[in-house]
Order: structure tokens, then C-alpha cells, then sequence
């Protein structure tokens, strides 16, 4: 191990025929293609040969000998090919992700404290017979492998920051409750808080598995089937205790009926999250509009509220896993809206934000319209 190769596909150089897959880590420092941009490749290709050797010097101390290496001119990309075969020679045991992630985050570690840049990592399995003959392809699906696992690690991350919240609040009643002694109504005041909180806690954990659900199967949508209209107004009736509470009137307007192609529970999520978004991002004993409309081939449902809105510049990630709205107040992860986006996709549809008349922010939806049996839309 006293040099990289340049070329990746000779890393596949000398396995026999037939080999099984071995594992492919890839070490990525964004900065070096930045400052090839910024300030030209001389400046960049600096950074670029101090980052292998530092590279090398890292791999030969933490890998085995018979690990090969690889880095390509004018590249952000270092890459390690590991043999993982036994004493023996014969052994066909495959490194486990757990071993892969140690080895890559103990280099990542050092390069970052030796050049001061991000480091990113990433990591397959590739047989070497694939990995000579499209090795792009290999490194391609190591850098999206490792964009998924950091995407996942975030959203844990505001996941488990989000549930501390209300756990300290609960927490926090609980232990001035059994502290000292308090009036009947006070008490009661601090017991319900601590409802509140453990029902917010609830819906997390709720909004977190049906995510989980939804990354792992497929809606059955062939003979799906529900009227929106019919939904619309279910979900207005459920959520009245709410509406109640915030002083907050909900006005429907526009169609009496509109089948769509999505099963009715489905459909029912997606309509209680973006009110229940309404009721608490409007303003308090504000008003929400919920409009629903036939748009060919779609049905479109619009729900306003006279809130705050939501600014331009945040639109674009408002229904990404773990992305907050509004005005950064603190309430809400942004998963219902994240499993909103991803009912609607998988549906055939279409889900957009922008601005209300009533000041708000205005969440639009658009879904396909399911045939009559005897061959009309309704």
C-alpha cells in the first residue's frame, strides 16, 4: 500500500474469476473542486496531492496491506478497496456496514484534523469483475449510498431533539407536582400541559413509523378509490375540538363531489395534516378556506390560512424529512408534511405552497381523477 492507483477499475486488477463482492469506501472532500472553481486547478491540485498523501498515510495505518487504493487526478474522490478474505486465503466472509463505517469515519477523522475541510464518506459492495468494468458506476452508487445514511442520521437526529423537548416539559410538571403541594386547579393546569405534551410526543412517534411504512412499501393504487369532497368534510369534523380551542372557522368551498384515485385513508392524512398545519400556523381565531375544484385530468384541493406564510426561500424544502415551517417557533418536525409529499407522488399527483389571499400560506394539491365505472369522471 505505498501508492494509489489512478485509475479505480485497476483496483479489480488480479481477483480471480468469479470473486464475490468486496466492500468499496470512497472518502470525498468537496473543498477540492470548490477551490479548482473559486481559484483555479493550480490551488486546488495543492490541497488535492497534500489530501493523498495524507490519505495514504491514514490507510496504511488503519487498513491491511493487501487493501488497494485509488485516487484520480483532478478529483475530489479517495477510494480503498478491501480484501476481505481470511488467514486462509479461501475465507468468503463479507465486512460487516458496521466495520465499513468505523474504518471510514476513523480516516475521515484524520483528514479532516490535517486539512481542516468537510469529509465525506460513502461505501458499497461491488464484485471486482463490475467494479473494472464500470467503475463510475461503483463510485456513483457508494457517494448516494452515503448521501442516504447522512440524511438518515440527520433526521434521527432532529427525531431525538424533537422528543427531548416535550419529555423535559413532562418531566419538568411531573417533578413540581410531586415537589410541594398545589391548589386544585393549578395541579390540574400542570396535568393537562403534561397531556398536552405527551400527545405531542405520540403523534411524533406516529409521524416517525409511518414514514418508516411508507419508505418501505408501495400504495396499492389500481382500484383506489374515495370521494375528496366527502374527506374534506370528515376531517374539518374531527378536527373541531381543535378548531374550538384556537377560535379558528373553517369555510369549504367549491365542489360537492370529487372522486379521486387514492384509498380514503390515505386521502384523510393528507387532508388533516395540512389543516391541522392551517389551525396551528394561521393566526389565532383566524380563518381557514379549504377549496376544492375539477381541473382535468386532476382534482385540486386548496387549503389557506392567515398566518404567517411561509417565506419564498423556504418553499423549496418546506416537505423534506426533518424541515420546520413558518416562522421557526419550534412547533413541528415537518414529517407530516414529508409523508403528505410522498402519498401525493406515489399517487400520480402534484402538492405545491405559496401564498394565500387571506396573507397565509396556501398548500395546493392536485390528484388524479378516478373514472366512473361506467366511464365518466365524476
Amino acid at each position: 500500500m505505498d501508492r494509489c492507483e489512478r485509475n479505480p477499475a485497476a483496483l479489480a486488477g488480479g481477483a480471480p474469476v468469479g470473486s464475490r463482492v468486496r466492500p468499496l469506501l470512497l472518502w470525498r472532500i468537496p473543498e477540492i473542486g470548490a477551490r479548482a472553481l473559486r481559484e483555479g486547478r493550480r490551488r486546488s491540485r495543492s490541497l488535492e496531492r497534500r489530501a493523498e498523501s495524507l490519505f495514504l498515510e491514514a490507510a496504511r495505518s488503519l487498513l491491511r496491506g493487501s487493501d488497494r487504493l485509488a485516487h484520480r487526478s483532478d478529483s475530489d474522490l479517495f477510494v480503498a478497496y478491501l480484501d476481505v478474505r481470511g488467514r486462509s486465503g479461501a475465507s468468503q466472509r463479507v465486512a460487516l456496514p458496521v466495520d465499513l463505517r468505523g474504518a471510514l469515519e476513523r480516516i475521515a477523522a484524520r483528514l479532516h484534523a490535517r486539512l481542516d475541510h468537510a469529509v465525506l464518506v460513502g461505501w458499497t459492495y461491488v464484485a471486482p469483475a463490475e467494479l473494472a468494468r464500470d467503475p463510475d458506476a461503483a463510485l456513483h452508487e457508494a457517494l448516494r449510498r452515503g448521501e442516504r445514511e447522512r440524511e438518515r442520521v440527520a433526521f434521527l437526529a432532529a427525531v431525538g431533539h424533537e422528543l427531548r423537548t416535550p419529555l423535559s416539559s413532562i418531566r419538568g410538571y411531573i417533578e413540581t407536582l410531586l415537589d410541594a403541594p398545589h391548589d386544585a386547579p393549578t395541579a390540574r393546569r400542570f396535568l393537562e400541559i403534561a397531556q398536552s405534551e405527551t400527545l405531542r410526543m405520540a403523534r411524533l412517534v406516529d409521524g416517525v413509523l409511518e414514514f418508516s411504512l411508507l419508505d418501505c412499501s408501495a400504495l396499492h393504487l389500481a382500484d383506489a378509490r374515495c370521494d375528496l369532497v366527502a374527506v374534506v368534510r370528515r376531517a374539518i369534523r374531527s378536527l373541531d375540538p381543535a378548531l374550538v380551542h384556537a377560535g379558528t372557522r373553517v369555510e369549504l368551498r367549491g365542489a360537492r363531489r370529487l372522486a379521486v384515485a387514492l384509498d380514503e385513508d390515505a386521502a384523510m392524512h393528507v387532508v388533516l395534516n395540512l389543516l391541522q398545519n392551517a389551525v396551528v400556523h394561521g393566526a389565532r381565531a383566524g380563518e381557514i378556506v379549504a377549496s376544492l375544484a375539477r381541473v382535468p385530468p386532476f382534482a385540486r384541493l386548496r387549503v389557506d390560512d392567515d398566518g404567517a406564510g411561509i417565506p419564498p426561500e423556504e418553499r423549496a424544502r418546506v416537505f423534506q424529512r426533518g424541515a420546520r415551517i413558518g416562522s421557526g417557533d419550534g412547533r413541528g418536525l415537518g414529517l407530516g408534511l414529508a409523508i403528505v409529499e410522498s402519498i401525493v407522488a406515489r399517487a400520480g399527483g402534484e402538492l405545491s405552497v405559496g401564498d394565500a389571499p387571506l396573507g397565509g400560506a396556501r398548500f395546493e394539491i392536485l390528484l388524479p381523477l378516478q373514472a366512473e365505472k361506467g366511464g365518466a369522471e365524476s
